[in-house]
């Protein structure tokens, strides 16, 4: 399988780098993790539900102790200077303390844990602070990834070989082009179901199409103008649906008139979300913004329209509306959502600022009244949670916050009831929009189109994964 794919990674040291070019096309998945996100055709989505990946079985002995026992069939693959051997549970102590060691830019993905420990021939056993519902989600992030210490002897972990317990064995061409070949001793069958799958970089989506209609490659992402533009006969296309990543819209509460819950209920009710997307992005989704671990997480369409419906209250505010620049496409989702507003009797202005400026206004000083913008990506339910809508989060930027949503964030950010972490989640969702505070505008989408010799397209990058490639498959023409 052949896909075009915009960009490259600065190099291939997961511990080390931030790059959802490397986990979704690059190095990350020539490794293996602890965990995985279930990912299989036919998964329903939203998800971030995990699997084991080269686990056996865990279990929390306690609400602050897990236990992770590895399969015995997992071993690393062999080089010439590597022999294979079995997995073993120093090898996951040793990689994920270099993951979290102080300096690491993913130091704060396990800040629950306080030791990791080989507890047995075959266990790992992870000692909490506290009780860390999420805790399975961070050591599936495709970030955690396993390596083998005594196969990196005198390797250079940024450029040099990818030694992993996987399905796949990584090699990177000299012009950047990866190849992602089927191991044949992988221990899960039927695992993966290509034979190959090739990313070849591309400069932009133009090219990339260029490539599909080409018959160069067999999958590519589009934009919706060229999706439109392309034989809906001859391809396919699949809308991938990214958590955690996308534009915010956000009232400061902390300034009048936007203290005052019924001025940020009617500008909420003023907005037409998804036709402010037709008329920028041409495709997203709607909601909180928080991370879901599964469908029923999801608010349904009433809870959700409700924040988006109602009397506007007679109120007839003066604000400034704050537009991160980050593209045309943002700058005209914000123009539309500007219009809309003063269609309902707002008096808007708009300022359009650049990427820094938006960064240092909004994320840092909280200078503005209404901003529109891209969030910090954001993978975990808690992360959301407690940094944007608790008014102790570090990343509340709109002052958002009740003692009703305090309480519900701090039962939720503990329980590991998945029944009642259910009921939880949708509670906190529920209270967060009626607060006005803000809520994901326009959440990330994708779409990627294909030829008919891929059958099962990825269906979502959860947390910037590729976890589902290896379950794409390709018919034999070519």
């Amino acid at each position: 399988m052949r896909v075009a794919v915009v960009g490259a990674a600065p190099h291939q040291d997961l511990h080390r780098l931030i790059s959802e070019w490397a986990t979704l096309f690059g190095a990350g998945l020539g490794y293996d993790r602890l965990f995985r996100f279930v990912a299989r055709p036919g998964t329903e989505t939203p998800s971030l539900r995990v699997e084991c990946d080269i686990c056996l079985s865990w279990e929390f002995i306690d609400d602050a102790t897990l236990d992770v026992d590895l399969h015995p069939a997992a071993w690393w693959q062999g080089a010439d200077d590597f022999e294979s051997r079995q997995v073993a549970a120093l090898d996951v102590v040793w990689s994920l303390e270099r993951m979290r060691k102080p300096g690491s830019p993913h130091e704060r993905l396990l800040d629950s844990v306080d030791t990791i420990a080989v507890a047995g021939d075959r266990t790992v056993r992870f000692t909490l602070h506290y009780p860390d519902p999420d805790l399975l989600l961070k050591l599936a992030s495709p970030y955690a990834v396993i390596m083998a210490p005594d196969a990196l002897d005198r390797a250079n972990l940024q450029t040099g070989r990818v030694i992993g317990a996987g399905p796949w064995l990584f090699t990177r061409g000299g012009t950047g082009q990866v190849t992602l070949t089927a191991r044949d001793d992988y221990f899960r069958d039927g695992e993966p179901v290509a034979n190959s799958v090739q990313f070849l970089p591309v400069a932009d989506l133009i090219t990339g199409v260029g490539l599909l209609g080409l018959d160069r490659a067999d999958m590519a992402q589009v934009s919706e103008q060229q999706w439109a533009e392309m034989d809906h006969e001859l391809y396919g296309s699949v809308v991938i649906e990214r958590q955690g990543r996308g534009v915010l819209f956000g009232a400061n509460a902390t300034r009048a008139p936007l203290r005052d819950r019924a001025v940020r209920q009617s500008i909420f009710r003023a907005i037409d979300p998804q036709l402010a997307i037709a008329e920028s992005f041409g495709v997203g989704w709607v909601g909180l913004g928080m991370p879901l671990l599964e469908p029923a997480w999801s608010l349904d369409q009433s809870n959700l329209a409700q924040a988006f419906v109602g009397p506007l209250a007679g109120i007839r505010a003066t604000l400034t509306l704050t537009i991160g620049n980050f593209g045309q496409k943002y700058v005209s989702h914000g123009e539309e959502l500007a219009a809309q507003l003063r269609d309902a009797g707002f008096i808007i202005a708009t300022e359009v600022v650049s990427r820094g400026t938006y960064l240092e206004r909004v994320w840092q000083q909280r200078d503005y009244d209404l901003f529109v913008g891209p969030m910090p990506p954001t993978d975990t339910p808690n992360a959301f949670a407690l940094a944007m809508l608790h008014r102790g989060g570090t990343a509340n930027v709109t002052g958002a916050g009740s003692d009703e949503l305090d309480v519900l964030i701090d039962a939720f950010a503990v329980e590991l009831n998945p029944a009642k972490r259910t009921i939880l989640a949708e509670q906190l969702q529920t209270v967060a929009l009626d607060g006005a505070w803000m809520f994901m505008v326009a959440g990330l989408s994708e779409r990627w189109a294909f030829n008919d010799r891929v059958v099962d397209p990825p269906r979502a990058f959860p947390q910037g994964s590729g976890d589902w490639w290896k379950y794409t498959g390709v018919a034999k023409r070519l």
